[in-house]
Parts: structure tokens; sequence; C-alpha cells
């Protein structure tokens, strides 16, 4: 069964160059501070990063936040010539809150996101660090950019703050590099989701089951957390938040049993992703599986002439 590319669930989140520093945001409640930030990637590509540190006692979500709460939202501008792509949420804490699934952050967060040149934008649109760049490389005039998010946290209640960032835009070269890419790589003590391919893992969809194997890369254990498909419905076991792999000579599989799938057709029937080992920086790998291609009708037998 082929992989869907990997996809979040919903907006972008964005950030600010780390070397042109906005206002010190004001708190809001439940989220003790949030910052931006800017980074290069491997292959010229650049990145956002917004960091939100939850207040004592408070947490916030992943892109599925479990049986309550919301993800995090966001509109971002950027510069002539860029654009965002969907957001990369590192891997989550797991857990049962109160009786209820939780899928989130209690520890700062930095939801990362890539972004691109456009491809037909012209060689002098503006670089994502901002500076307009000509064909020399020679960084011309700074360009503005925007963000403004709503993040909800909860503690005994749940609170839905508005964070802003803007500036004007610094030299490219300012930019700290991000480790390892953004594919399998590690930010804030939290690793980022990996592709299928990338980790050696496989997904095959059967009926009403999912079956995903593959390497165990070093852990133990495997686990499947769904995605926020709209329509998608996984049976997960009574009290559990996460669906438990079995593993054998260093693999895993996983054996998901599905309720319904995703509503979209031209969107995942099956989403989520597997965390291999239980701590924040273990490997993590995002699953999108595409609807089966309907049954093609056979065709009839031409009729055989009369004798």
């Amino acid at each position: 069964m082929p992989l869907l590319p990997t996809v979040a669930c919903i907006l972008a989140l964005g950030a600010m160059p780390a070397a042109l520093p906005a206002e010190p945001p004001a708190a809001a409640v439940g989220i003790a501070s949030h910052a931006a930030s800017w980074r290069r990637v491997a292959g010229g590509d650049w990145a956002f990063v917004l960091t939100v540190t939850p207040a004592p006692g408070w947490h916030v979500y992943w892109e599925n936040p479990g049986d309550s709460g919301s993800a995090p939202r966001l509109e971002l501008t950027l510069p002539r010539g860029w654009e965002a792509g969907a957001v990369q949420f590192p891997r989550p804490d797991v857990a049962m809150h109160d009786d209820e699934i939780f899928y989130g952050y209690d520890t700062p967060v930095q939801y990362v996101v890539p972004v691109r040149r456009i491809p037909d934008a012209g060689p002098s649109a503006a670089s994502p660090a901002g500076a307009t760049v000509s064909n020399g490389g020679t960084p011309a005039s700074p360009a503005p950019w925007s963000m403004q998010a709503r993040v909800m946290a909860c503690k005994e209640r749940c609170v839905m703050a508005e964070l802003a960032a803007s500036g004007e835009t610094a030299a490219v070269g300012a930019a700290a590099e991000l480790p390892a890419g953004l594919a399998g790589g590690m930010l804030g003590g939290r690793s980022l989701p990996d592709a299928p391919a990338r980790a050696g893992v496989t997904a095959a969809l059967s009926g009403t089951r999912l079956a995903i194997e593959g390497p165990l890369h070093g852990q133990s254990s495997a686990r499947f957390i769904p995605c926020d498909v709209p329509g998608m419905e996984i049976g997960l076991p009574l009290g559990q938040p996460a669906i438990e792999g079995t593993v054998a000579d260093g693999r895993f599989r996983l054996e998901v049993p599905l309720e319904r799938l995703g509503a979209d057709p031209a969107g995942p029937a099956v989403a989520g992703l597997v965390l291999l080992g239980n701590r924040p920086g273990d490997p993590c790998v995002r699953l999108a599986v595409p609807h089966p291609s309907p049954a093609k009708p056979a065709e009839s037998a031409a009729p055989r002439p009369a004798k």
C-alpha cells in the first residue's frame, strides 16, 4: 500500500528570525512565554519555529488533542515569493488525564513550519529571512512578516491564548541551522516525525485493519496514535491512549483496528504517528495511507456469433 506524502492536519505555525527579535511578548493565561525564531534547513530551505512554554501545571496540544482541547492554529504572512508548508509537530506526550486521552505537551514545545521559495517567484523575490536577494546573493532591503496564533492551554479550565509576532526580517545567513533537518530531526529535546521510507516502515490497509511493520531502531516498544483526520475512527482499547505493537527480532508490528476511514476520498484514509520507545526524543514516524482505489467493473464477455 503506497503512503501519501507526510502532511499535517491543521494550518501551519510560523515564527520570527532570531537576528531581529520582536518586542517581548505579553504573557497569556496558561502560557508562561512564547518566542519565535528562524532556522536554515539542509537543501536551501528554511523553517519558522514557534516555541510555546506552558505555565506550571498547564498543557498545550499536538495536532490531535485527544478527547478534549484544541490544536494550535495560526495565520502567517510572509514576504513575497515565499510560502509556508504544513506545521511539523514534534513527538507529543501520550497519557490519560482524568479518564480522557491526552496528546500534547506540558513542557516547552517547538512547532516547526517549513518555508520554501515559490518556483515562479523570479530571481528578485524576497528570501524567507526577509532580505531581497539579487542573483549575486547580496541582501538588499528587508521585508516584513507577521504571525497571529491561537494556542489553547488547559489546566482545571481551558483558555485560548492569542499569540503574535512580527518584524522586519534580517539577512539570509543570520539564521542558525536546524540540526539533522526536519524529517527525523530533533528540536528542543523532542524528535520530529520521520518519513516512512526513510525509517523503513510500511503499512498495508485491508478492510477494517491497518497493519504497520518496521525496524525498532534500537527501541523496545512501538505504539500508534491517530491524527485528527475528519471522519476517521480507530478502535483504541478502553482506557488506553494508543495501540500497542508486538516486537520480535528488532522489528515491530502494529495491528490498528479501523471503525471508519477518513471522509475525504482525496485525503488520507488513515493517518497517525508511530512512536518508537517512550522518551520524547525517541524516534517517531508519521503515516498517511490513501484510500484504496475503487475496483474496476468486470468487462462482460462479447456474445458468441450464432452458428
